[in-house]
């Protein structure tokens, strides 16, 4: 009789963690999965129109290494989505480096 007043006890106290667990993850693999899928998306309409210019472009572009700059760029992007993500799952706020002249600050 012990044994069943102590698994009863076990799934009440398990069964809603394992839920909320499986909630936070599905909610993390939809989105993941979705920015990727959007910033992929983004990432190949620019390289298929840097395809579409002419030779002479194509050529100018390649030597500007501009596949290597949309790189980056998608990839800060990414950092910044996720720096973001990271502030607010932490429910922290930035501290503002620049303050007005004047009150506490220090006049030059």
């Amino acid at each position: 009789m012990q044994y069943l007043f102590i698994a009863q006890l076990l799934i009440m106290i398990v069964g809603p963690l394992v839920k909320m667990v499986l909630r936070i993850l599905g909610f993390g693999f939809v989105t993941y999965f979705g920015f990727n899928l959007i910033i992929g998306q983004a990432q190949s309409y620019v390289f298929a129109r840097m395809g579409e210019a002419g030779p002479i472009i194509q050529q100018i572009l390649g030597l500007a290494k501009f596949d290597v700059v949309i790189n980056i760029f998608f990839a800060a992007i990414a950092t910044r989505f996720i720096l973001a993500g990271i502030d607010k799952a932490t429910d922290r706020k930035r501290n503002q480096v620049w303050r007005k002249p004047g009150g506490t600050s220090i006049d030059a």
